[in-house]
């Protein structure tokens, strides 16, 4: 495991292996209900509520906060083709996550009945491997260059503005 320097890196890592490891709670979970078995809602009500939350609040505030803090930085440093990566993949993986989160806060209400489920599973699946995907892929190339282009300064500021919106 590599160690980071800089808050903000720390930061998105931590975010990353948390959402990583919902992912993969939400990948068992389907993989062992087919789309014709619902899940039991009692039994999962935990899972579908952690994973709403994290897209309603974790996810759209990391989003937003790579792409009006970060990317320009990027940008700045001669890193645009990354940037436009990260951007395109927000722009399919978002409203995918603003269907499932709709979706299982619905189902939280009101459970999963087999039409729901067989609706909503194909779209979890891929909801759970682009973002997970993405993730890998930040924590591959984006958090090690943030952790080498932030001077002590800069990343304080960046924490510091990151922590007051999460």
């Amino acid at each position: 495991m590599h160690t980071y320097h800089g808050q903000v890196a720390r930061m998105l890592h931590e975010e990353h292996v948390a959402v990583i490891d919902l992912l993969q709670r939400l990948t068992s979970l389907l993989e062992r209900h087919r789309p014709g078995l619902p899940p039991d809602m009692t039994a999962n009500r935990a899972l579908f509520n952690a994973l709403a939350t994290a897209i309603e609040t974790e996810v759209k505030t990391h989003f937003e906060f790579e792409e009006s803090t970060l990317f320009p930085l990027l940008n700045q440093n001669g890193e645009r083709e990354l940037s436009d990566l990260y951007i395109e993949e927000h722009r399919a993986i978002a409203p995918l996550g603003a269907k499932i989160a709709q979706n299982t806060r619905a189902a939280l209400g009101e459970g999963f009945d087999t039409s729901r489920w067989a609706a909503f599973h194909p779209c979890a699946l891929e909801f759970a491997d682009r973002l997970t995907r993405h993730a890998e892929s930040e924590e591959a190339a984006l958090i090690p260059l943030l952790d080498e282009l932030l001077d002590t300064d800069e990343d304080d500021r960046l924490a510091q503005r990151y922590e007051a919106i999460r």
